[in-house]
This record gives structure tokens, sequence and C-alpha cells, in this order.
């Protein structure tokens, strides 16, 4: 596991907006504190906070606002008594804050106030897996803080003078810099006036505020297919979620054509089929995509008939790697594929384990890190795959949602393209990024994992977010029927 520090930037004197923006207020707290808050949310340590004009003040500002453990642990604060002479000052004093071990560090402004913990996450996920030494978001191709510096950029970052920042360092290392383009710029937009501030604040509410009224939603019109996630959508577990036979009444009224596309991959097609049976509603197996079957087709692509294979998880994951060829063993195996298993062992773990280590590549079905269930999130494939990642320091390949696959087949599946097809899930980082990825209308129902909190903080925004499939359901028919409306007052015109 890579450790990875991060330096929050708030020594400046905020001269253009003309009071400390450190300390407006953001949900209750100083905006410095907020920012603060979600680096520690997203596992960074330490937290370095450089302080410079009204240090005392802004400092205790973070001390009193985050929790006891935090001010314990990871939090630290660095005075950079030469804030006047520029951002690197500031940069160097939080560099000399950053532990020995600490493989990179990432600089976050502190007026920051809508990045959120999945996009600091997405910058350390993808220095681990691609091994760049700068990693950023961008807009429209432009960098934008915060940025992730490797360990060996620290001593170019050290030289800085002036108003230099880690710009100039990205410009001159392109070919070793990676860059996440996001779609939406207010999620690292910064505070510089107070029109700013305002504009942000009526940002983060609009975003706790949703669902909204039929007048403000995207139109879902022009669908005519619907990608649909399960767990969390459908059921909790084994109980079915409200709406969900009037969701599937809807879909065949309107003659739209839909699969059931789930990153579960320890059930087979038929099993699914026969669990909707089990809740009164009739859906064959070939209306089912599983990521076990995914993950199978993505292997049969790139390896022979008859590879050997070991594989972690249930009848879906086992059934279709033998449906495509693979043998299934425990010895000398050339992959490792983990599917999410309720009946993990340790032996397991440890059979996976020491064929990475002996040059088995490592492939998961999904990264969902939780399941939800009726008495709440309990461990995913992602905490499958973490505690292998841990042990042997190889990422896996992903071959679920976000990852395209699965959109793609299931839209080869229903003669779909991304212009008339939408997606509808309960995770931001899976349904929804995935769905934006190859270009599909996104819909959140907040019946499973993502909550009204993590929309104000995600860096990820679906285009429509509704209670659950019930609210979809209604305000689709709405917009059907307005439709409708003025295409008759067209024609009779």
């Amino acid at each position: 596991m890579k450790h990875i520090a991060a330096v929050v930037l708030a020594a400046g004197a905020s001269r253009r907006f003309g009071q400390p923006k450190q300390l407006l207020d953001w949900d209750g707290k100083s905006l410095v504190a907020h920012i603060t808050d979600v680096a520690l949310s997203a596992d960074l340590s330490p937290v370095i906070v450089v302080l410079g004009h009204r240090a005392g003040e802004i400092s205790q500002s973070v001390t009193t606002a985050l929790p006891a453990q935090a001010r314990r642990g990871p939090v630290r604060l660095a005075v950079n008594w030469g804030w006047e002479q520029g951002l690197s000052s500031s940069m160097k004093a939080g560099l000399a804050a950053v532990p020995a071990d600490a493989d990179a560090v990432i600089f976050v402004q502190g007026d920051q106030p809508l990045i959120t913990t999945d996009l600091l996450r997405a910058l350390c996920s993808r220095f681990a897996e691609t091994g760049a030494g700068i990693v950023y978001p961008a807009v429209a191709g432009e960098p934008r803080p915060p940025v992730l510096f490797a360990r060996r950029f620290f001593p170019e970052l050290a030289a800085l003078t002036g108003d230099q920042g880690g710009r100039a360092i990205i410009s001159d290392h392109l070919d070793q810099a990676s860059a996440i383009e996001l779609d939406v710029l207010d999620t690292v937009a910064d505070v510089d006036t107070p029109a700013d501030y305002e504009r942000l604040l009526a940002r983060a509410a609009d975003a706790r505020g949703r669902p909204r009224g039929p007048g403000s939603l995207a139109d879902l019109t022009h669908v005519r297919h619907l990608i649909v996630d399960m767990d969390g959508v459908l059921w909790h577990s084994n109980t079915p979620l409200p709406g969900l036979h009037g969701l599937f009444s809807f879909l065949r009224e309107e003659g739209l054509g839909f699969m059931l596309a789930t990153n579960n991959s320890s059930m087979m097609p038929q099993q699914y089929s026969d669990k909707l049976a089990r809740f009164g509603v009739d859906i064959p197996p070939e209306r089912v995509l599983t990521s076990a079957q995914a993950t199978a087709a993505y292997l049969s692509g790139v390896s022979p008939l008859g590879t050997r294979v070991y594989a972690i998880g249930r009848d879906g994951i086992r059934s279709a790697l033998e449906d495509k060829g693979f043998v299934l063993t425990e010895e000398q195996a050339e992959y490792v594929v983990v599917g999410w298993d309720r009946e993990l062992t340790w032996k397991k773990l440890c059979t996976a384990a020491l064929l990475i280590h002996g040059g088995a590549r490592f492939v998961g079905t999904n990264p969902d890190n939780s399941y939800p269930t009726e008495e709440g999130p309990a461990p995913g494939n992602g905490a499958q795959l973490a505690a292998l990642e841990a042990t042997t320091g190889i990422a896996p390949t992903i071959v679920g949602k976000p990852e395209p696959w699965l959109y793609a087949e299931a839209m080869r599946r229903m003669g779909a393209s991304p212009e008339t097809t939408a997606t509808v899930g309960d995770r931001l980082e899976t349904d929804i990024a995935g769905g934006k990825r190859v270009g599909l209308t996104t819909i959140l129902v907040l019946s499973g994992i993502a909550t009204r909190r993590d929309l104000t903080h995600a860096a990820i925004s679906p285009d429509l977010v509704f209670e659950d499939s019930r609210d979809l359901v209604r305000v689709w028919r709405e917009q059907l029927r307005r439709h409708g409306q003025e295409q008759s007052s067209r024609h009779a015109v």
C-alpha cells in the first residue's frame, strides 16, 4: 500500500476576498477545517495544514472542529512565517513536515470547498495503478489542483520560488503525468470572491436538496433502453424494495428495452431470474448480465482455451469461467479471479496470495467495497480485493463497473446506443461513474449505498437523482405524458 500525505495550503491573506477565506463557514465549520476533514476522510496521512496570515485564529478553527482522534493523530499544523514570499514558500513548509516514509504528497488548496474524498482517492489509485509521478484532475485538458507528486519530485518542488506552483513542474514532465478528466468545473473551483462563495454554497445546497421537481430534471423522453443495477435498486439481500413491480410494469407498458446488469458475481443469471420470480416478477435469465459473465468474456479474449484459473467466489463466477472453457484449479494457475464470496476463508485468501506472488495475474470481477443488506452495508468484493492487494502489493485488473465491459455488452444485447440508453444504480463510484464513461444518461437512486451527504461531496454528478425506483417511474411517466401532449399540440396546429 502506498503511503500518501496531504498538504493543505492555507497561509494566504485572501486580499481579493476582503477577509480570511479560511474562516468562512462551511457546513458549520471553517472552510479550512472542512477541507482538512475531506483529506482525512480520504485516508491521507498525515494531513499537514500550512498556516501563515492570522495563523493562531485559523489554527484554532481547525483543532476545535476536528474529532479528538484527528487532533492526536494524522493532522499536523505547520506555520509558514514567510508566507508573504509567495505560494512556493508554503509548499516548502508543507514538504518539510512530510514524513520520510511517504511515497507521495497531495497539495490541496485551502479554498476548494467542493473537492471530495472520491477525487482524492482517485488521485491515489491512479498513482498506485500507473506509477505516474504526477497525478492531477483536469477540466477540458487543463490541470487543476489538488495535485499528487511522487517523492522523486520533492527536490524540484523545494526549488520553486515566489508564486511558482506545481503547474510549472507538470508542464516540464508531461511524460510522467497522468490526468483524471472531470466534467464538473465546480468540483475543483476555488473561492476567490464573495460571489464565488455564494455560488459554491448554492451548488452544495443543490446537491443536498436532490431530488428536485420534474420541471428541473433532465429529460427522459429520449430513453428507449435501460440498464438496471439490482442490489440496492431492486432489493436489499432477500427483501424486495418498494417499486420493484411498478418499474417492470412501466418498462413493459412503454415498450422499453432493459437489461439487469450487476456487479455481484456470486449468482448465475438463472438464479437471479428465480429470485425475481420469488418476488413475483417474471424476468428471463437472458435479461441478466453479471460481472462474472463479463470477466469470463474478458479472459477468453486474452487467454487460450484451457487456461488454468484459481477462482474465489460462488456459483456465478465458477460457472461463467467453466462455460468459457477455463480449467478451475488451486495449483499452477495463470490467473487468480476474485468475485464476492460469502464463505471466504483465510485458506482461500492464502492460496490466492501465494499464486499472485508466484506470477499469476490478479483479476477482480468488481470493486464494490460494500454490499447493501437489510441491516446496513456489509463487506463487498472490494474488501476482499483490498486484503489481497495489501498482502501482495499488486493491484487487480477490474472488469465490472465502472469499467465499460458490462455496459457495452448490455447495449449489444439490446441493440442500443449510448444516445438512447440510461443506467440506474445506487453507487456513484461504479454505476454512475461507469455510465458517464460510456456516455449514458445516469440515474442514481438513494435506496442503496449512496446518500444525500455523498452527493454533496462527490466529484461525480449523476444526471438524475431519485429516492427510489417508484420516484423514478413517477417522474418518467409524467415526462412522457407531457411530451405526448406537446406532440399532439404540434400535430393539431
